[in-house]
């Protein structure tokens, strides 16, 4: 039965291994082509710039965990608290409503307090993600669907108040000339981001979840995302201080 299983596992792990290979070559392939192009999509200063490039590497982080947590979140609610989907939905909107409260809030404060506010909303998301990581170690599958309201909402005030600045402070002190390339760097890293974070913190989610069971699973999960969150907070201090002139209010 024991070498069924290694087999079987041995067996779903191939295509990917083979996916994420193939990806590693064309990544490859992409680096050398833009090192020799003549008109790169990405400039080779702005990967000298310090300001520009940890807000690139802030930016894969930060939405790899926050793209997690949402998955995460849901396969708990459904798995751990038998919700349907429907239901699901309805216990996220917290998650939203934070994020367009906290967005908006941002507009007008991203000038007086720059990066510190990019600050301010790592540790609302390092609130919100513990909050819920102490409710779910308490409660597990035996979570009311009142206990999780505050932490998700949080969760999305400190997500709408980083989405809202960090790509506007990470152009900083970016070139005029070289905005629109940086811009569609920034851009593509969130979206690389996002199926980096889903994968990766549900693959945490469902190794441990095969062990030790939703609850566990969904604690580590959170603590990975935490430990993410926290390396986001170090890089801070590497951004410019303001926004770009342009992205300013």
């Amino acid at each position: 039965m024991t070498v069924r299983i290694l087999a079987q596992r041995r067996e779903l792990a191939g295509p990917p291994l083979a996916s994420i290979a193939g990806g590693l070559v064309a990544f490859g392939l992409f680096a050398r082509r833009q090192a020799t192009a003549t008109d790169p999509l990405l400039k080779a200063t702005l990967l000298k710039n310090r300001g520009f490039t940890s807000g690139l590497i802030m930016g894969l982080a930060f939405f790899a965990a926050i793209s997690g947590t949402a998955y995460v979140l849901s396969l708990f609610l459904q798995q751990g608290l038998g919700y349907n989907p429907g239901r699901t939905s309805v216990a996220l909107l917290p998650l939203t409503v934070g994020l367009i409260a906290a967005a908006g809030a941002c507009m007008a404060l991203i000038v007086k307090l720059g990066r510190t506010l990019l600050f301010i909303g790592l540790l609302i998301t390092l609130a919100g993600v513990g909050w819920m990581l102490a409710v779910v170690t308490a409660s597990g599958t035996a979570t009311g669907e009142w206990a999780i309201v505050g932490p998700v909402f949080v969760i999305g005030m400190g997500m709408g108040t980083c989405f809202g600045i960090l790509f506007d402070i990470a152009l900083g002190d970016v070139d005029p000339d070289e905005a629109g390339s940086a811009s569609g760097a920034l851009s593509a890293v969130q979206q690389l981001a996002a199926g980096i974070g889903s994968a990766a913190v549900t693959s945490v989610y469902f190794a441990r979840l095969a062990s030790g069971g939703v609850q566990h699973a969904m604690i580590l999960s959170l603590w990975v995302v935490i430990g993410i969150v926290v390396l986001c907070t170090t890089i801070v201090p590497l951004l410019p201080k303001k926004a770009a002139a342009g992205e300013q209010p």
